[in-house]
């Protein structure tokens, strides 16, 4: 038992010490390395000219000199409105940079297009779009869980793996986060998501785990908020309220004239708020659709707005409850650090004991609790 308990410890100690000295909040590495076109898996674009065999691959960024076993992961998915864009597009590139040199493995991903839109302009075609983005997506994440139990070749933590996107990538992100029961599929592409793997897809790697943990959301949508439940996965959303591409609420897409309702980054986050789940929103007054594209301060503030949920998010899963002072011990100092926090209205998630989305007594009774537990 002895020997049981200073293992744990030494666990424990190991993961307190990965979320301080500025990891995951700054970018403390100066260099990033990048492995160019990893083949992750192969599925059938159709075409006006019949289907073909599309294979896939991603890009792989991590920070250089990092000798940390067990990275968590963040994948980036371009936008483009589902008929262009790459992995290599610059704002994808610079997100996977800056977020590798925080400390992440960063992953940035092909995804079949969808050039039928710009013809057939319907609801079908729209879903049929974004459920190619899932399906990849999550061939791209049974991958990486291939390797790391195969080959290890990036040492990272499959029990933190992130998605988001851009635009496009965004709502492919968000829905594969909250399109994951059958009952949901709307009726219309029900025959076309069973020929194509279901849900799961066919994008390679059958057999491993296609879940992750959390969503970054930049300027994407959700097909319908019904489908987000009650402890559903964390997310956290940008967005303009004047983007005239993807609606910041509940709103129309009307890309090539498709009048197609979708719910924003801003409804989201109000039907996450209602259910209690964990959820951020960053809301860019009269602001148009993706402006951190041609803008280094939005982009920065981009950066720093997901990675600060994202240190919680990545970090809460390696600390013990109520130890808000990541020293190993829950006691009288970390009381006082949540009464502070209380006090000066400074949200934390960690500190969120009851997670409620409030700091307040409630959590200050189970912090008691637990340190009179412990």
């Amino acid at each position: 038992m002895i020997i049981y308990l200073i293992f744990l410890t030494l666990i424990s100690f190991s993961l307190s010490q990965e979320c301080t000295d500025g990891r995951y909040e700054e970018e403390i590495f100066d260099n990033v390395y990048v492995t160019s076109g990893v083949y992750y898996g192969t599925n059938i674009q159709e075409g006006l000219f019949g289907d073909s065999d599309e294979d896939l691959y991603l890009d792989v960024y991590e920070p250089y000199g990092d000798d940390l076993e067990n990275r968590p992961v963040v994948i980036f998915m371009f936008g483009g409105s589902f008929i262009g864009g790459s992995r290599t597009s610059s704002d994808i590139v610079e997100l996977c940079t800056r977020y590798a040199k925080r400390g992440y493995v960063a992953v940035a991903i092909d995804y079949r297009l969808t050039l039928d839109l710009l013809i057939f302009a319907n609801e079908t075609t729209a879903y049929k779009a974004a459920s190619k983005g899932i399906h990849d997506l999550k061939g791209a994440i049974r991958f990486l869980r291939m390797n790391d139990q195969l080959y290890n070749d990036y040492r990272i933590d499959t029990d933190r793996i992130y998605a988001g996107g851009v635009s496009a990538g965004g709502i492919s992100a968000v829905n594969a986060a909250y399109l994951d029961e059958d009952s949901e599929i709307p009726p219309f592409i029900e025959d076309w998501i069973e020929d194509n793997g279901g849900l799961e897809g066919n994008s390679g790697n059958p057999g491993y785990d296609s879940s992750f943990h959390g969503v970054i959301n930049l300027c994407g949508a959700v097909g319908e908020t019904s489908w987000i439940t009650e402890n559903d996965l964390p997310i956290v959303n940008l967005h303009g309220t004047a983007d005239d591409v993807v609606p910041y609420g509940d709103g129309l897409i009307t890309l090539f004239g498709l009048n197609m309702g979708v719910a924003g980054s801003g409804a989201i986050h109000d039907r996450m708020m209602q259910l209690g789940n964990s959820s951020s929103l960053l809301t860019w007054e009269g602001v148009g659709h993706t402006p951190f594209i041609s803008s280094s301060a939005y982009m920065d503030e981009t950066i720093e707005f997901s990675s600060e949920f994202m240190y919680d998010l990545v970090c809460a899963q390696n600390s013990e409850p109520g130890d808000l002072n990541q020293d190993e011990l829950v006691n009288i100092l970390d009381i006082v650090i949540l009464v502070n926090s209380i006090l000066s209205a400074d949200y934390s998630s960690e500190a969120d004991l009851n997670q409620d989305n409030a700091l307040n007594v409630l959590d200050v009774v189970l912090l008691v609790n637990i340190v009179l537990g412990n």
